[in-house]
């Protein structure tokens, strides 16, 4: 079989034209995603291509790229490749003004690179090269570098002597426990000016709106592809990363793929068939973000090599049953592949896709979310409430096949609804209710008296009551207690609508936190 094909679905140049990337932009966020303009120059037009922000594990400045192929893309005719060592060398951080001009756009963004002297050669990097090659060489890491503490949704680890311990949840898919992807993880966590640096491009974005952080590697021995002029070395490329030091012994990896499996003469419960199209895969900026089975797009770009590698340990840790016998009760799934990604995932605050606030006066819902949203109009009337919004949408999956993400009939989307209640001075609660169809769910209020990371919480929360069978997952409330977020349960009793809604307008009010 032949390489995988990964293409730009929205190619703007003519076939067989080759496009030279001369810009990548700053991220932004669009649609519960972040996205980024990539300019490519043809031979009669200049424009830019939105794309996920973690398809810039795909580009660099200077190549050509002809019909969209992300990974058969081809270096300049001046460019070479040399190895250079930069260690101990001093390094500079410049920006500087600059603009993009194109078809029906002059478009204003900066210039950011590290400069180093050595031997009176002078060497510049663009920040964002440090970021695509050295901090996050995967789509995985690429997506996690843009938000704030969202490691814990995926694992937990402690250091001892010299071991590391790494223990991932189920939200950590199976095909990244490979040892390249375990031994960068384990490089970032063990080096402490690393994981500073990764944690500080996070912290920028959100906090100025613009990617920046400091160098602060103590090693750079690289292998790269560059452009020379007299003293003068523009790194465009890096292509290795030489002498990378792990500061353990050992590590040991603990998920829940690895439990023992046994095999039972149950039948299966449900079924999923895969009705791919092909290998190739097209890139579009169409979707809110792939789901929670996002794919690690292969692409063998960087290579990474280490002083000593540790041993890695995966240990097994209880007991998965499996069912392999089919019988009439076993329900089928068919899962459409039409060759489409987004190289954008979900993860902290973007595990429910497309999550927007609306006004609650122009929401409408039938059924049991139908109370709800009246309840919410009736408290946006109330004295010191200045905002009441509502997001609606349908449960994720949570874990292949967990039966609550769907009513009774095992077809229909189960509903949830979010109101966000703003009072005049300042402070935000939630309520989140969900479709119960006779079962005893409570309607759930988390209430905080400083800035939350609203849309984070919402996520685990949702989840965590698919993945619970329609139980609130204690382990995420005690988390959420963790960050200053108190919650309180209410119980659904024969009480009038206004009833209901003093009930809920009285404990807003307390000051008591749960």
């Amino acid at each position: 079989m032949g390489r995988e094909k990964i293409t730009i679905r929205e190619w703007p140049f003519e076939k067989g034209e080759r496009a030279k990337l001369i810009w990548i932009d700053e991220p932004f966020k669009q649609n519960n995603k972040w996205m980024i303009n990539a300019y490519f120059k043809g031979n009669k037009k200049t424009t830019k291509v939105l794309m996920d922000w973690a398809s810039m594990h795909f580009l660099v400045t200077e190549k050509y790229y002809t019909d969209g192929f992300l990974n058969k893309a081809e270096a300049a005719d001046n460019s070479e490749v040399v190895d250079i060592a930069l260690t101990n060398a001093e390094v500079n951080y410049r920006e500087r003004p600059w603009e993009v001009w194109g078809t029906g756009f002059k478009d204003k963004t900066k210039s950011k690179t590290f400069s180093f002297v050595v031997k009176g050669k002078l060497y510049t990097v663009p920040l964002i090269e440090i970021i695509r090659a050295i901090l996050a060489p995967s789509k995985f890491m690429l997506n996690r570098i843009l938000e704030l503490d969202t490691f814990e949704n995926y694992f937990t680890y402690n250091m001892e002597g010299g071991t590391l311990e790494i223990h991932f949840t189920s939200e950590y898919e199976k095909k990244l426990l490979k040892e390249d992807k375990i031994n960068h993880l384990a490089w970032l966590l063990t080096n402490s000016q690393v994981l500073r640096m990764f944690n500080k491009v996070g912290q920028n974005i959100w906090q100025f709106g613009e990617l920046k952080f400091d160098f602060l590697l103590d090693n750079f021995n690289i292998k790269a592809r560059v452009e020379k002029k007299d003293k003068y070395i523009k790194i465009l490329e890096i292509l290795a990363l030489r002498k990378k030091k792990i500061n353990v012994e050992e590590i040991n990896i603990y998920h829940t793929s690895l439990e023992e499996s046994q095999s039972s003469n149950q039948a299966k419960l449900r079924k999923y068939v895969n009705k791919g199209k092909g290998s190739d895969k097209e890139l579009t900026n169409e979707g809110d973000g792939s789901t929670r089975a996002s794919e690690e797009i292969n692409a063998p770009i960087f290579t990474h090599e280490y002083v000593r590698l540790p041993q890695i340990h995966r240990k097994r840790r209880g007991i998965k049953i499996v069912r392999k016998r089919e019988d009439e009760n076993t329900e089928k799934y068919v899962l459409e592949d039409d060759g489409l990604r987004t190289t954008a995932d979900v993860g902290g605050e973007e595990l429910i896709r497309g999550m927007e606030f609306t006004g609650v006066d122009k929401v409408e819902e039938k059924g049991e979310l139908e109370e709800f949203i009246e309840i919410l109009k009736l408290l946006e009337k109330r004295p010191n409430i200045k905002l009441v919004q509502v997001i609606t949408g349908e449960l994720p999956d949570g874990k292949k096949g967990k039966r609550f993400a769907r009513l009774s009939d095992g077809v229909t989307r189960r509903r949830y609804a979010i109101g966000r209640i703003i009072m005049i001075d300042g402070r935000e609660c939630s309520l989140i209710e969900v479709e119960r169809e006779g079962r005893a769910l409570s309607m759930l209020m988390l209430k905080a008296d400083g800035t939350v990371n609203w849309e984070w919480i919402y996520g685990r929360l949702l989840i965590g009551l698919v993945d619970g069978s329609g139980t609130w997952s204690k382990d995420i409330l005690n988390l959420a207690k963790e960050r200053n977020i108190g919650f309180k349960r209410f119980n659904h009793i024969n009480k009038s609508k206004y009833n209901k809604m003093m009930n809920v307008y009285i404990n807003i009010l307390c000051n008591k936190m749960y």
